[in-house]
């Protein structure tokens, strides 16, 4: 098994049966973005699969690696990913249709398709968090992360994925520690890149672009109609328009 480890200044570098080895890339600057760096990492996996997560991510005794593989051995998921100790489900439903009279994508919040067989912890959705275990060919067929975005990947990558046919599952009982700064803690200089909204509105742009969507937008409270249809209830919470 080989784990994928990035860090925002895109320090990079793959974990070959426990033994960590990074490559340091002269000149790398973090304004290259997160998905360049995940991209260059992908390349250097050899493996059937891939551990993705972040540097401020620690294992417990819930990072349950060995149940990743057995999904993706057993079932037919491209990715499986888990949660963060403490925080809420990190999971949903990618939804595209005409939402407030305009053609969006919409991110039903915790909202799975359906339980997975043999896994009673373990739910179809179409996206999860940034802890996760893939199928490396799968994942290199999309063209992995797209680098024109720098930041805010993390929907387009999963619109990317169920685009595909790509399917998600999430494990509640699979989990890390998220070490997070605070906003305190963070330099100005990183606060600067990680909110620039110049830089998510690329998203909105790209996405216009490659599905003819005018939006996204986030929704927390739904109703679940007999066909599985999903109808927001919540006010929205616009990430934006194209």
């Amino acid at each position: 098994m080989m784990m994928v480890r990035m860090t925002f200044q895109m320090r990079c570098g793959v974990t070959l049966d426990n033994t960590p080895s990074f490559s340091t890339l002269s000149g790398m600057m973090t304004t290259w973005g997160y998905p360049w760096g995940r991209n260059l990492a992908l390349k250097m996996v050899k493996t059937k699969y891939f551990l993705l997560v972040d540097d401020d991510h620690v294992f417990n005794d819930k990072s349950n690696l060995d149940k990743m593989i057995e999904i993706l051995d057993t079932t037919d998921a491209t990715l499986v990913g888990g949660k963060f100790e403490g925080f809420m489900k990190f999971a949903g439903a990618l939804k595209f249709g005409v939402y407030h009279e305009r053609e969006e994508f919409a991110i039903f919040s915790g909202h799975c398709e359906r339980k997975l067989p043999r896994f009673p912890n373990c739910e179809q959705c179409d996206s999860t968090s940034n802890i996760f275990m893939a199928k490396t060919q799968p994942v290199l067929e999309i063209g992995g992360w797209s680098e024109e975005l720098k930041i805010a990947e993390h929907a387009d990558f999963f619109v990317k994925m169920k685009a595909a046919g790509n399917k998600v599952v999430y494990c509640d009982d699979i989990e890390v520690i998220n070490q997070q700064e605070s906003p305190e803690e963070r330099s100005k200089s990183y606060q600067k890149l990680r909110y620039d909204t110049g830089r998510k509105n690329r998203m909105f742009r790209l996405m216009n672009a490659r599905y003819n969507v005018n939006g996204l937008f986030w929704c927390s409270e739904y109703l679940v109609g007999s066909d599985n249809e999903l109808q927001c209830i919540s006010t929205k919470h616009k990430i934006g328009y194209c």
